[in-house]
């Protein structure tokens, strides 16, 4: 089970785009919001890649090496959470 590092909650509509990413981008169904990617086989070197240039490009932010931390995009939550706090997105509602 994974849960967000941080205290606020991602947008839930953040979370689906996200989700859609790995659906028609990837083809990659997330079983929850809460599976860890790493352990499902989701993500892997490539996929990871991948899922970081378009969250760089859909949200307008940079990721640092140092952000590129396993526990910032271990499941939708957390990649979420960690969008919303390096684009200013602030949302009350959990995913």
């Amino acid at each position: 089970m994974c849960s967000s590092s941080h205290n606020n909650m991602p947008d839930p509509i953040l979370c689906d785009e996200i989700a859609r990413f790995f659906a028609e981008r990837l083809n990659l169904n997330i079983p929850s919001k809460d599976a860890n990617l790493f352990e499902a086989g989701i993500l892997d070197s490539l996929t990871f890649v991948d899922l970081v240039v378009y969250l760089e490009q859909q949200f307008d932010i940079r990721i640092s090496p140092d952000e590129l931390e396993p526990d910032n995009f271990r499941c939708l939550t957390s990649i979420a959470d960690f969008v919303s706090l390096r684009s200013g997105i602030r949302k009350a509602a959990a995913c």
